[in-house]
């Protein structure tokens, strides 16, 4: 399978980034109702395509605000039906970006568990993984060790999240989450009370 075959449009647009993450800015849907861009969900698995590289990464955290420091939003004290028809350009004031870290490449068919040789580019887009893509990035579960001692967000909660997003990526397959408790029993067996709080919270 070709790994620039895309089938989706991106759901964001790059606006920094380094050799483990990077920041993206959501972009609309097509069709969408909604006063904001669509938000990647915590733990979701993304892709760049980047040069001859696909970069795969782990949504970790969604921020919406101002687009500047001079339009900042303050407390109104209205609903946002209110909102959309008093004030409805205040949406437009805002922006929602996506925090990722990387988790592997991909390069012709395979896709490798570990950092890519290089970050992705500005303004490169961001995708939804394919079923396929979640499917061969969680073979293994190495990635899973990339997540584990990042001191700037709450590893145990992401290590979760990402496994019940695989999980319900795959048809929720009773035996995925079997061999994902497995793996981390293994990456995880000197220290079993971390390791016991993570497995409680991929419970479905």
């Amino acid at each position: 399978m070709s790994r620039k075959t895309i089938v989706s449009l991106p759901v964001a647009e790059i606006t920094a980034s380094s050799i483990t993450g990077f920041q993206a800015e959501c972009l609309p849907g097509e069709g969408t109702q909604s006063d904001l861009p669509p938000k990647p969900r915590f733990g979701s698995f993304l892709r760049v395509e980047s040069s001859d590289t696909s970069i795969f990464a782990v949504a970790y955290n969604v921020i919406t605000g101002p687009q500047d420091s001079v339009h900042k939003p303050s407390a109104l004290g209205m609903t946002r039906e209110e909102l959309r028809l008093e004030q409805p350009h205040i949406f437009s004031l805002l922006k929602t970006e996506v925090h990722a870290l990387l988790v592997g490449h991909g390069s012709d068919a395979r896709i490798y568990q570990h950092l890519p040789p290089h970050p992705p580019d500005v303004h490169d887009f961001v995708y939804q993984a394919t079923q396929e893509e979640i499917r061969e990035l969680t073979s293994n579960f190495e990635f899973l060790r990339l997540l584990l001692n990042v001191s700037e967000i709450p590893s145990d909660e992401l290590i979760a999240a990402t496994i019940r997003e695989a999980h319900l990526a795959l048809g929720k397959d009773p035996t995925f989450l079997v061999e994902a408790g497995r793996a981390l029993s293994n990456i995880m067996r000197s220290d079993y009370d971390r390791l016991l709080t993570i497995l409680k919270k991929i419970r479905p």
